[in-house]
């Protein structure tokens, strides 16, 4: 009679165990903040871009029309006719001011509507949370008694305006509206900060 040797069954020991879970743990510790930030980055990058691209609407709405046209904040962007609310770009529109008040008249056309970053984003701004463009494409000065034009708007989140690593790159963004109307974003920590200190919100988040 031929004896067939044993078989022995596959398996891990304790140990391999221990050590298998102990790595997992180690790259999940490493993993889950770095794709959290990349989460975070990502909603302020798209929150600044959405926000950039409207400012560009409604410059090259305004040459096209030879017309006035107003980007501004507002309480709810989901009516049929926004008004603006004097407040941060958390949520904004853009319409063509005809008669130039920085006023959105019943007869005058919505360009575009956004309702913003997602609640994680906050928004924070100087000025009346107004940007107007004249026929000529350049930022228009005040025309409505005691309205600020807005140049600067801060978007960032929990982490506020905290330098990446060794670098001066910023956790926040900052879009600048410069004197020609044209509009830039930047994540330089020192502009970031500078745009903070010039729309005197107190820091970001408050």
């Amino acid at each position: 009679m031929i004896r067939r040797p044993r078989q022995h069954s596959a398996g891990f020991t304790v140990l391999e165990l221990m050590v298998t879970v102990a790595v997992a743990a180690i790259t999940l510790a490493i993993g889950v903040p770095t794709f959290v930030d990349v989460i975070r980055n990502n909603r302020l990058t798209s929150a600044s871009n959405d926000l950039k691209r409207s400012t560009q609407v409604a410059r090259a709405e305004a040459v096209k029309r030879q017309a006035p046209v107003v980007v501004c904040a507002t309480n709810d962007a989901s009516v049929e006719r926004p008004t603006c609310s004097d407040g941060s770009f958390s949520q904004w529109f853009v319409f063509v001011d005809t008669d130039g008040d920085w006023v959105v008249d019943d007869e005058e056309p919505i360009v575009e509507k956004n309702p913003g970053p997602e609640q994680t984003v906050t928004v924070k701004n100087d000025g009346d949370g107004i940007l107007s463009y004249a026929a000529t494409g350049f930022a228009s000065a005040p025309v409505a008694a005691g309205k600020v034009p807005t140049s600067r708007i801060i978007l960032c989140d929990k982490r506020g305006n905290q330098k990446v690593g060794n670098s001066n790159i910023s956790t926040a963004r900052a879009m600048i509206v410069e004197a020609t109307g044209r509009t830039r974003i930047t994540k330089d920590a020192t502009e970031v900060g500078d745009a903070i200190a010039e729309a005197a919100v107190g820091g970001c988040p408050e």
